[in-house]
């Protein structure tokens, strides 16, 4: 059974519940994220109030987050290039929902939201990044449409281990 959700963007006042869902994120799938646990678990709550407020650009962009009885259960980050002539593109990041909501079709809700967001302003495409060693991924990203574009070997390496980055893009 799917539990209701709803989803919209998260400010600065949600900074705690961000902080400690994305901390959660990068201890059970740390590789989903470029970012540690090691250092995230230092920086001060102010960095995450930053982070947040920092991603804020009207008209949509920022982090937007995925609520069940005003609990946030999922993030995700969408972005865009100050780039002249990249103002048709837009990029979808930090994708993470509690793994105690998982299955119940909240990641497909939150993308989907937030790609309609974007298919309103007119975005003409959308690209997403993934490490290759997180697997799972990519089965939800190619149901969504997306097709892999490129990779860049050994893009990341944690301690003795490198991985890829694989990049996906979606026509909107």
């Amino acid at each position: 059974m799917t539990t209701q959700a709803t989803i919209r963007q998260i400010t600065h006042d949600d900074a705690p519940a961000y902080r400690q869902l994305r901390l959660q994120a990068l201890q059970k799938n740390p590789q989903a994220f470029l970012a540690t646990f090691k250092t995230e678990e230092l920086r001060p709550d102010d960095h995450f109030v930053y982070e947040l407020s920092a991603a804020i650009q009207p008209p949509i962009w920022g982090y937007y987050g995925l609520f069940v009885e005003n609990k946030l259960i999922g993030f995700c980050q969408i972005g865009k290039s100050y780039l002249d002539k990249k103002q048709h593109l837009a990029y979808l990041y930090n994708l993470y929902v509690d793994p105690d909501y998982r299955g119940q079709g909240h990641a497909k809700k939150l993308t989907n939201y937030v790609l309609n967001k974007l298919k309103e302003l007119k975005i003409e495409r959308v690209f997403i990044t993934y490490l290759a060693k997180n697997k799972c991924v990519r089965g939800f990203y190619d149901h969504l449409g997306f097709e892999e574009c490129g990779i860049k070997p050994e893009a990341v390496k944690d301690g003795d281990e490198y991985d890829d980055e694989i990049e996906m893009t979606l026509k909107l």
